[in-house]
């Protein structure tokens, strides 16, 4: 399996993929309003890419529940400047996490390859007509409503049949509006308008949505379930259980990981591919 941005082809049976979050949002839950200067941006984005991230997400408007929703005007103002800075100075794919097609459509010609829609396109339904439009890949992220409504709806009749039912109607969405099969990636979306029961059935039946055929991405990088089950409010403090729970998701299936934690991730994949490669020799051996 290969995922295609552009002209590029990443391998995901080699390894998978780590995509980096930069959030330009003052109401992250993770790290709001500390990049605001070109400067602390561009350091940030160099660091991201220098501890092995492979894709840049980068976000100007807060997804987490009950967040409020930013005009276009704002989100124009913290993400289109910026999304032209760091294509002057940075090669990597550059992911926006958007769900406006007017923003997604000023990226992908200032030089973004990606755009990451958090509703799966219940925001704005132009939005694969633009995709489609500029070439470029895509993240389909399952949610049961826009941010603001979500966690009050998590109710699903069968929680897997119908995330992925969800999927695959978004996917022949994208198909018939000229997105390159290849260039799509599914999220069942972790933390979008799910419990914590769910979401930890969603990681242990990760191999389920491996069965779209398509790059799976999961996204538990430091969200609060982790910190409902270990009673850890801070953020930033769950990156032990993130790093742990994201080495699930691998060995269930996932192709990319959305994290903040970039240098522990990549030391997880490297010692995850090692014990894989181990195990693999020794299947052969016996078999």
């Amino acid at each position: 399996m290969y995922l295609q941005i552009n002209k590029k082809k990443f391998n995901l049976t080699k390894s998978p993929l780590i995509v980096g979050i930069l959030n330009l949002t003052p109401d992250s839950f993770y790290d709001g309003n500390k990049y605001k200067s070109r400067y602390s941006i561009l350091k940030r984005v160099e660091q991201i890419i220098k501890e092995g991230a492979d894709i840049l997400d980068i976000g100007a408007e807060s997804t987490r529940p009950k967040s409020k929703r930013i005009s276009l005007k704002t989100e124009k103002e913290r993400l289109i400047n910026n999304t032209i800075l760091i294509r002057k100075n940075f090669s990597i794919p550059i992911s926006i996490d958007t769900m406006k097609s007017e923003i997604a459509d000023i990226c992908l010609n200032e030089g973004a390859n990606i755009i990451n829609d958090a509703t799966g396109y219940r925001f704005d339904n132009e939005m694969p007509n633009v995709i489609s439009r500029n070439n470029a890949a895509v993240i389909i992220n399952h949610t049961s409503d826009l941010p603001n409504l979500m966690q009050s709806k998590t109710k699903y009749k069968n929680l897997i049949k119908d995330i992925k039912t969800d999927l695959k109607n978004k996917v022949k969405t994208s198909i018939k509006m000229g997105i390159n099969p290849h260039s799509i990636v599914v999220d069942p979306g972790i933390g979008f308008g799910k419990t914590v029961k769910q979401n930890i059935t969603l990681i242990k039946k990760a191999e389920e949505f491996s069965k779209l055929k398509l790059p799976v991405m999961y996204g538990v990088s430091n969200k609060s379930f982790l910190g409902e089950i270990l009673n850890i409010k801070i953020p930033k403090n769950r990156t032990n259980a993130s790093v742990v729970t994201a080495c699930f998701c691998l060995n269930n299936g996932a192709n990319l990981l959305r994290v903040h934690n970039i240098k522990e991730t990549r030391e997880m994949i490297k010692i995850w591919q090692e014990l894989e490669n181990v195990r693999n020799w020794w299947n052969k051996r016996v078999s």
